[in-house]
């Protein structure tokens, strides 16, 4: 085990000798589809459906690489929004939507490629420090409002993500980049949280059997990157 690991420790320092090392810092903003799914609103059938929704996020971020292989640790604040539509008998229609303000940070695996393209994969720490649900009847204004549902939604929950894109630099002599990629998020932990009326979701009353809420969000990643590079012999 010992001659293993020493091969490994020889073969990973011959490696980075002859490999160039850059440090990659950016700027970078996203524009995303998001979503929060939970099994007993999606049972409800057209009293409670998805509807679409928007967020953004705008962060900085720093990687650094041996080679082609990089690991970056960044960090974001914006919103993701649940969206939901439905109809009910006496009320009629309504579209309702949760809020949330959010920040972000990604640990990330990279490899990138000598054109400028890239693929990233990897988990992120999600916090909520803030959930607002508003609802609105198409017929009526009654019952429309909005309210404070920070209560009923974790403060913590962690994501996976993975994206692709590319990072080109205009001028070769310049190192300045312009980065347009895709980023996937799917939350494997529980979001908890509200349903498309604002009733919590742990309320056993009308949901005897809790379910976990997964936000998953989808979109355009851009940004602008400074590299430093120093090669080794």
């Amino acid at each position: 085990m010992k001659k293993i690991f020493l091969l490994c420790l020889i073969s990973v320092s011959t490696y980075s000798s002859y490999a160039q090392i850059s440090i990659e810092l950016g700027a970078k903003g996203s524009y995303n589809s998001t979503w929060l799914f939970n099994t007993n609103i999606s049972d409800q059938g057209a009293e409670q459906d998805y509807a679409m929704a928007w967020g953004q996020n705008y962060g900085i971020g720093a990687a650094a690489f041996i080679g082609p292989i990089g690991v970056a640790l960044e960090y974001y604040n914006g919103n993701h929004t649940g969206g939901y539509t439905g109809a009910v008998s006496v009320l009629g229609e309504y579209k309702s939507n949760v809020k949330l303000k959010t920040n972000h940070i990604p640990l990330l695996l990279k490899f990138k490629g000598e054109s400028g393209g890239y693929i990233e994969l990897g988990g992120q720490l999600n916090t909520i420090s803030k959930a607002t649900y508003t609802i609105d009847y198409t017929d009526s204004d009654i019952l429309d409002g909005e309210s404070d549902v920070t209560s009923d939604y974790a403060k913590t929950y962690m994501s996976a993500i993975l994206g692709f894109g590319a990072n080109v630099r205009p001028l070769k002599s310049v190192p300045l980049g312009l980065l347009v990629g895709v980023r996937l998020q799917y939350g494997f932990g529980d979001a908890k949280g509200v349903d498309a009326f604002g009733t919590s979701l742990d309320n056993s009353l009308f949901y005897p059997t809790y379910q976990k809420t997964n936000a998953v969000s989808g979109g355009l990643m851009f940004g602008l990157t400074y590299t430093i590079s120093t090669a080794k012999s």
